[in-house]
């Protein structure tokens, strides 16, 4: 129990929920008029503040930032300092003594933004707050801007966010946001129009066309986050709808023609311009962990450097201090940080950090602290940098918001998840975002049933990888009883798509989901078992309406269901007799290993989010889950390779044969006119199953190369040891 004496007037209800999530308060006795004494929840040694008679900020903000501060700070504090950090700004680069010139520490990038008046004893003081969390300085210099545009800095440091400003289209799942948000009467009322009727332009494609000038964006763009805030919910205000991605509705009578548009990242050309004014200067800062004890780099987040908005940043923050006047930074006009320039910006984990010490610093990712810890766990910390977006199941997350704040081990599992891309590698967004149009309106009106839990798009278009002739799936999930069926529609047509809509009640719901029984062992149930995780992974499709939660509830359900190790194990030690010990002998053939390939395909997919559902889409699940060395077996085995378009068709036009599986071979033609060629020739070769004999090339030879066969049978060995673990 810890003891804190107060000495001094001020809000003691307010100070305990300033400091409520960081400790917790056993009993607050008032001593007298101006002394009270709270018992804490906590081991730490006693404290006692004393409010000084002049303050730079209220006395209740104050009296929580010194409390915060003590209970963080680290034992061995005064081990950790930066001296003469404030020496930066005479000769604009700084050197911590003892700092490794080989093993840069580098757990992350501090940034004072331009626009900002950075003093010696705002970098005092910094040094100070970093020594309490067991951090240090260990390098810093001050960048003018003809310096960060020449090093091109501004754009890599905001690459995510400026690659989406420049060629930024909407994901299947990032339209639903978008309509969740505009798509009510007020939008209406302020536009004249719904946001399905409106352009959604990258905000640098809007400045190419010349109808609008950089100034007029950032002057509309900066009033409109002060008045709104960041992710407003309003209409008329900026909204974040994904990672990296924030939308905005301009509508000026002097621009295009005074219909409204909806702008993505409208304000990035205004960011980089701050940055690269040759007037402005930033101050970055390369931050080292260097404490025994010290504190998490997700403390470091929210404690140290505070939430993104000033005003929602906890006492004993940079930010929040700024703000209330208790850390000196300010603007070079003298006013305090905002929404809009929060002064600062702090590397959000693992990633992100990486990234910002090779903008900044030129520090390679595996000589810091995040890239060994991300080795260690399995990860090749130069490959996480080598593009910005990671692709899960259809949905583009950015790679530094998905480790924010995640240690390595989870960040490299989390990575490993998905399949790293650019921010318009999401082949099918097109023709998923117009389906995904149609399913919110009819959304609207499946939701008006009672009884109605949740309304889910599911399918390719619940993948984010429609085809031009796709069906719209929709699941609809009811409180049992409470649907007539007088009103299922099972399959009908709305604005030239085909729509099938498919009902479960909850209770079915809850038995697709629940977890799988152990003692099942037989192999030939695995089909059985595959079937129902495959129906289960519908939950994990779009939701359109999920207001009681019942959606993600039922998906988070669906995501932990896995084969049962005893059934998993039998299915793979099938696949491994099939190719060391085929039926007559010697080598397989190549009936053998490619029915011994794809069968290992379908295992490593049966425990992932994503699982098995049908030959189409295997391709993209396996690049998906960032199984490139399946893919590639597959490949080789199914002799896939490297085609033009009219060879595809022309493999494709062979493979029709009575002995064809003909909805696959259509799959295939579909993924054909999507432009698909690779995962279409996989396709077409599936589909024409025993008649590939026919249609192999002449020069094949007469059994597979043993190079493939020893790496099938290295693969699945490696399943089968997951499977054990």
């Amino acid at each position: 129990m810890t003891r804190l004496t107060i000495s001094g007037e001020l809000d003691y209800g307010r100070l305990l929920d300033l400091i409520s999530d960081q400790t917790r308060a056993l009993r607050v006795t008032p001593t007298g008029p101006a002394e009270t004494v709270i018992l804490l929840d906590g081991s730490g040694p006693d404290l006692a503040l004393t409010i000084p008679s002049r303050l730079p900020c209220d006395a209740t903000w104050w009296a929580a930032a010194m409390l915060r501060r003590s209970l963080r700070r680290v034992p061995d504090a005064e081990a950790c300092a930066s001296p003469w950090l404030e020496s930066l700004l005479l000769s604009g680069r700084w050197r911590h003594p003892h700092a490794a010139y080989d093993q840069p520490g580098a757990d992350g990038v501090l940034l004072f933004k331009p626009g900002m008046t950075v003093t010696a004893s705002a970098l005092r003081e910094l040094a100070d707050r970093l020594a309490e969390c067991g951090y240090r300085a260990d390098q810093a210099k001050v960048l003018p801007g003809q310096e960060i545009i020449d090093s091109g800095a501004a754009t890599a440091h905001y690459h995510p966010h400026t690659e989406l400003a420049r060629r930024g289209t909407l994901t299947a799942e990032e339209r639903i946001t978008l309509l969740r948000v505009y798509d009510r009467p007020e939008f209406q009322a302020r536009f004249g129009t719904r946001p399905h009727d409106l352009d959604v332009v990258p905000a640098y494609r809007l400045l190419a066309e010349g109808r609008l000038t950089p100034g007029q964006l950032e002057k509309w763009s900066t009033a409109s986050a002060e008045l709104r805030g960041l992710d407003s919910g309003a209409v008329d205000g900026p909204n974040e709808i994904g990672d990296c991605l924030s939308v905005n509705v301009f509508q000026d009578p002097d621009f295009n023609g005074g219909e409204p548009v909806i702008v993505v990242n409208p304000h990035m050309p205004g960011v980089l311009a701050q940055l690269e004014h040759p007037e402005n200067s930033t101050v970055a800062v390369l931050v080292s962990a260097v404490g025994r004890q010290a504190l998490s780099w997700k403390r470091v987040s929210q404690e140290f450097c505070g939430v993104t908005d000033p005003a929602q940043a906890l006492p004993g923050s940079l930010r929040g201090d700024a703000l209330a006047g208790l850390f000196p930074l300010r603007g070079t006009t003298g006013e305090p940080v905002h929404r809009t320039n929060n002064g600062i910006h702090l590397s959000n984990g693992v990633a992100e950090a990486m990234h910002d010490t090779l903008t900044w610093f030129g520090v390679p990712p595996e000589q810091t602290s995040p890239g060994r810890r991300l080795r260690k766990a399995g990860t090749d910390p130069a490959a996480v940098l080598t593009h910005p977006f990671l692709e899960l199941a259809g949905r583009r997350r950015a790679v530094a918001t998905l480790t924010g704040g995640l240690e390595a081990e989870r960040a490299a599992r989390a990575l490993q998840a998905g399949r790293r891309c650019e921010v318009d590698d999401f082949p099918g967004t097109a023709d998923s975002v117009r389906r995904i149009d149609v399913a919110w309106q009819l959304a609207v009106s499946l939701g008006r049933a009672p009884g109605t839990a949740a309304v889910l798009v599911t399918g390719s278009v619940g993948r984010n990888r429609a085809c031009p002739d796709s069906d719209l799936n929709l699941l609809v999930v009811h409180s049992a009883g409470s649907l007539a069926d007088g009103r299922h529609r099972p399959r009908f047509i709305r604005n030239g798509v085909e729509v099938l809509v498919e009902y479960l009640s909850l209770d079915e719901a809850e038995w697709l989901t629940a977890a799988q029984h152990p003692s099942l062992s037989s192999a030939n149930l695995f089909p059985t078992v595959l079937h129902r995780l495959g129906l289960a992974a519908q939950f994990t499709g779009l939701p359109l309406l999920d207001n009681q939660g019942q959606a993600r509830r039922l998906a988070d359900r669906a995501a932990q269901q896995s084969v049962p190790p005893a059934l998993l194990a039998a299915h793979l030690d099938r696949v491994l007799r099939a190719v060391r010990n085929p039926r007559r002998g010697g080598r397989p053939g190549w009936s053998g290993i490619r029915s011994a390939a794809f069968a290992l395909t379908v295992a490593a997919l049966a425990n992932q989010p994503v699982r098995y559902h049908k030959p189409k889409w295997v391709p993209a699940d396996l690049r998906t889950i960032g199984r490139l060395d399946l893919w590639e077996v597959l490949c080789e085995a199914w002799q896939v390779a490297e085609s033009s378009e009219a060879g595809v068709r022309a493999t494709l036009r062979k493979a029709a044969s009575p002995g064809t599986d003909h909805r696959t071979l259509a799959d295939a033609h579909a993924l054909l006119a999507a432009g698909r060629l690779a995962d279409a020739l996989f396709c077409g070769r599936f589909a024409a199953g025993a008649a590939l004999r026919r249609q192999d090339h002449a020069g094949l030879a007469a059994t597979p190369p043993a190079t493939l066969v020893h790496r099938l049978t290295e693969l699945a060995e490696q399943e089968l040891h997951r499977s054990a673990t």
